[in-house]
């Protein structure tokens, strides 16, 4: 089973050397390269999808990252029409995704199995003998008083069985059915998952610099079909980087039926699996990032939120240079949540559950601020009304890497 990471771990993991962060960017030099993340969250679980759908190409014009990651674009052909509009609008020349179905034959699924009867001969052989010699007429009473022990004796698999017929169905003359029920083995089919949206994973690494040493992942999931996208890019002054774009499930009050223990086990065993992921071959650094669902308490306003996938990376090394302790009495931590409830998506509290994690900050500086702000008010003229939206539930994040 996998540990919980108490709080003390994030005093260690905030002790930051070697970085610089701003809430306002800065203008980059030849050797710097810039990452934002967005969890653009076309779902159905956010009203007006269409009507988000249509803001966000103004929105995405601020973008001016070399690498976008985007979560979320599902239906609708949703994901095609991203990927043309970042394209042809915005110079994102190179791109990757992964087309998955429910139809894939490499989506995990469990095997069959035989769950073996309860009960076996020689395990019922001191009751069979006890009923036919004391109990014939199988009374619920008798059977009781005399067979009380033998029965207590049985194994509890096997006695548990025969309790879950009740003593009235032996006396109904049921007897035997119930034993030759409890000598039975059960097969369990194996179970393929069918994922929402047919199995379409929703995410989309696109990138102004040429991509090369491209791949993917199906992470084990449930509901939706997670994913990760790795791909290896190169600029001037800092050489190869590896970048894997990625969302991890969220928790969930929905009953549980994967192929984890909960839906807090599967979120780990993804967080074991980007990890695992192949160091490519000649890269001087390597970054995560997407919505890890995932944060650590930041200043007054923003909680601890499921440490545990955040605690992984950071205790295996990673870094995130958009967590800073803020001891100046002028800050406000909710001005830099990603998921604020000044969103009017929003109804929970201030999270930040998107992350840009660098492997390597030894020779680097730093620069993260939210970005991709994105609230926006229509009016009906007609009716008199203002009504609040926004493209999604998140604001995005930028982060721009440079050397010394």
């Amino acid at each position: 089973m996998k540990k919980l990471f108490p709080c003390l771990l994030f005093l260690a993991a905030l002790v930051f050397t070697g970085c610089e962060n701003s809430v306002n960017g800065s203008l980059p030099s030849d050797s710097t390269i810039s990452f934002t993340t967005f969890n653009a969250r076309m779902t159905d679980e956010l009203p007006f999808r269409t009507k988000r759908f249509k803001k966000m190409k103004p929105l995405f014009a601020e973008v001016t990252s070399d690498l976008f990651c985007i979560q979320d674009l599902y239906g609708n052909d949703i994901l095609e029409k991203t990927r043309e509009m970042l394209r042809d609008e915005y110079g994102f020349d190179y791109q990757l995704y992964a087309k998955t179905s429910n139809d894939d034959e490499d989506l995990e699924h469990t095997d069959s199995q035989t769950i073996p009867a309860a009960c076996t001969m020689n395990d019922l052989a001191p009751v069979l003998s006890c009923v036919l010699t004391e109990c014939p007429d199988y009374d619920p009473m008798c059977l009781i008083q005399n067979c009380g022990p033998a029965f207590l004796e049985l194994p509890a698999d096997c006695r548990n069985c025969m309790l879950s017929h009740g003593f009235e169905a032996i006396q109904n003359g049921n007897y035997l059915e119930i034993l030759e029920a409890c000598q039975q083995s059960e097969r369990i089919p194996g179970k393929k998952i069918e994922y929402e949206y047919s199995g379409n994973n929703g995410i989309l690494l696109a990138s102004r610099l040429p991509m090369k040493n491209k791949s993917s992942i199906k992470l084990r999931s449930y509901g939706k079909l997670r994913t990760a996208l790795s791909v290896v890019v190169e600029k001037p002054g800092l050489g190869n980087i590896q970048v894997i774009c990625t969302s991890l499930s969220p928790l969930s009050d929905a009953e549980y039926n994967g192929f984890g223990e909960s839906w807090e086990d599967e979120q780990l065993t993804q967080v074991e699996q980007l990890l695992s992921i192949p160091v490519e071959e000649n890269v001087n650094q390597r970054v995560i990032m997407g919505d890890f669902n995932s944060n650590f308490a930041l200043g007054e306003d923003i909680f601890d939120f499921n440490t545990n996938p955040i605690g992984t990376f950071q205790l295996n090394g990673w870094y995130d240079p958009y967590f800073k302790l803020y001891d100046n009495e002028e800050s406000e931590a909710a001005d830099f949540c990603t998921v604020c409830k000044d969103n009017p998506l929003v109804s929970s509290m201030n999270s930040i559950p998107d992350h840009i994690l660098f492997q390597t900050k030894k020779g680097y500086t730093f620069e993260s601020y939210r970005s991709l702000y994105n609230l926006f008010i229509e009016l009906d003229y007609d009716a008199h009304t203002k009504t609040s939206y926004s493209v999604s539930d998140h604001y995005g994040i930028t982060t721009v890497m440079s050397l010394k």
